[in-house]
């Protein structure tokens, strides 16, 4: 018989439900997508039902590959945050839900740093005030659609929506409250003086408990509609980037990791509230006890490097064939050597703490001379010294950063890896996974379901195969120079450009 772990990761595009055995082996996957809907510009909502048939479908999946005696122990759940659903008593949807992507609530921003100002906000939530998010979402409702407002019952996120429909309790973590900009990270709880200016009352909100507490069990109806067993207990989950920490070990002050899509996002963990508010990071609870995390953007580089593969290498007339370009891409950037022979590249975005490029990005130095492998090359490292530019503002605040675990497409390259690695001279850990975030989920069922005695247990037992590479140090010192004319270059570069 084999007891397993039920890890659901619902995401902003698609839900990936794995379970795996109590060593971390993946027993069985399924993953489901759906899409985002722009009715007007800055407006980005989802379809609520949407998010439920993928746990349905992903789950119908998971349990259809089950061999006779497989026992499912626990199911806990990561997830996008600062997505807004408004329901009625029932929990059903009154409205598309709000992405945490649309930004349409830039009146009710202005109306936010007015009344409380932006000083409040960042010390309060942790997060910076900005025009996305629940606060704004919910505000913008209050604002423009009051008899649709007055009818709401509930204000549900992703966690406790979906939640919800597993168990019909209503229940809230720290990791995902945080994004809403309505949490007072401090006491714990939701800020009182942020819902006064909502109008909302605290308990149209779920109920807030850590990470790992039980949420519930499954009801019958979701029973019938999943095929998981009637009973069977769900446990609170947290937002996505933490999630994705606990699945790579990232759970103490020192640890760094580094998840590397459209944008590159760090997730730090100071070693206190005040710490952390010192940085450019969002500062919230981690789903660790005791812990706090600190989660900072470095934008679209990810979406930069997307551009050269497209337009540069001529992936996007390649169709499904395009993947077969990472091979040829990474030999070329070995082949440049360190310094892509004099030519830089600035990210057509970059990171938030020092320099931003949102005018645009360029090649500078490009000679007849420079080839395809040096393009490549310093694409690759104009990305990791923005992240070094993310890195220095952190050790100057504070935050220790000791060792980076990479996860993402960039951690599948072992070129860029290194690159990583010399720029921000500290060892570079690559996990060999591409499932942390519902791996990180599944830990938080076991710990909940008691098949682990804590989280580090549970992180020993689903320990995975890695690669640890170590700084160069002849390469540290170029790159230290190099990083240095990187400055000065975007910086300049930022100075020319006219601003969008």
């Amino acid at each position: 018989m084999r007891e397993l772990l039920l890890g659901l990761d619902v995401g902003t595009t698609a839900t990936k439900a794995i379970l795996f055995d109590l060593d971390g082996q993946v027993v069985a996957s399924a993953s489901t997508s759906y899409g985002l809907i722009t009715p007007a510009p800055d407006w980005v909502e989802q379809d609520p039902a949407e998010f439920w048939r993928a746990v349905v479908t992903t789950c119908q999946q998971l349990v259809s590959v089950l061999k006779s005696g497989d026992r499912i122990l626990a199911l806990c759940q990561s997830s996008q945050a600062g997505t807004t659903i408004p329901v009625d008593a029932c929990g059903e949807p009154l409205y598309n839900a709000f992405s945490w992507l649309d930004a349409r609530g830039k009146d009710h921003e202005a109306l936010v740093r007015q009344k409380l100002g932006d000083d409040y906000i960042r010390t309060t939530t942790g997060w910076t005030l900005r025009d996305v998010f629940s606060l704004q979402h919910i505000g913008w409702l209050r604002l423009n659609r009051p008899d649709l407002f007055a009818s709401v019952r509930y204000f549900m996120f992703v966690n406790d929506f979906i939640g919800f429909r597993l168990t019909g309790e209503r229940c809230m973590n720290p990791s995902d409250a945080g994004v809403t900009q309505i949490f007072n990270i401090a006491e714990n709880d939701w800020d009182q003086n942020i819902l006064n200016l909502l109008a909302v009352r605290k308990e149209q909100l779920s109920p807030l408990f850590p990470s790992g507490h039980l949420v519930g069990k499954i009801t019958g109806t979701a029973a019938e509609q999943t095929g998981l067993p009637e009973g069977l207990p769900v446990f609170n989950g947290a937002h996505d980037q933490y999630s994705t920490a606990i699945g790579v070990g990232v759970t103490s002050p020192g640890k760094v990791s580094l998840s590397c899509g459209t944008a590159w996002v760090l997730l730090a963990v100071p070693p206190s509230r005040e710490a952390g508010l010192q940085t450019s990071m969002a500062i919230g609870r981690h789903a660790v006890p005791g812990q706090w995390g600190g989660i900072q953007s470095l934008g679209g580089v990810g979406a930069s490097f997307e551009w050269l593969l497209n337009q540069v290498w001529g992936g996007s007339e390649m169709g499904r064939e395009r993947s077969g370009l990472y091979p040829a891409l990474n030999y070329a950037a070995s082949q440049s050597g360190v310094g892509a022979n004099g030519l830089q590249c600035v990210p057509v975005s970059g990171s938030s703490t020092s320099l931003t490029h949102p005018a645009g990005g360029s090649f500078l130095g490009l000679s007849l001379p420079h080839t395809l492998a040096d393009m490549t090359r310093a694409a690759m490292e104009g990305i990791a010294f923005e992240l070094r530019l993310a890195v220095n503002a952190l050790r100057i605040a504070g935050v220790a950063v000791n060792e980076l675990t990479m996860v993402g497409g960039a951690a599948r390259s072992a070129v860029w890896t290194q690159i990583v690695c010399d720029v921000i001279a500290v060892p570079v850990i690559v996990p060999q996974v591409s499932d942390a975030a519902a791996r990180g989920a599944a830990i938080l069922a076991g710990v909940g379901a008691g098949a682990f005695g804590s989280i580090s247990e549970g992180i020993a037992a689903f320990k995975v195969e890695e690669n640890r590479l170590l700084p160069d140090a002849e390469h540290c010192r170029r790159y230290d120079d190099l990083f240095e004319t990187y400055r000065q270059s975007a910086g300049l570069l930022d100075a020319l450009l006219p601003k969008p």
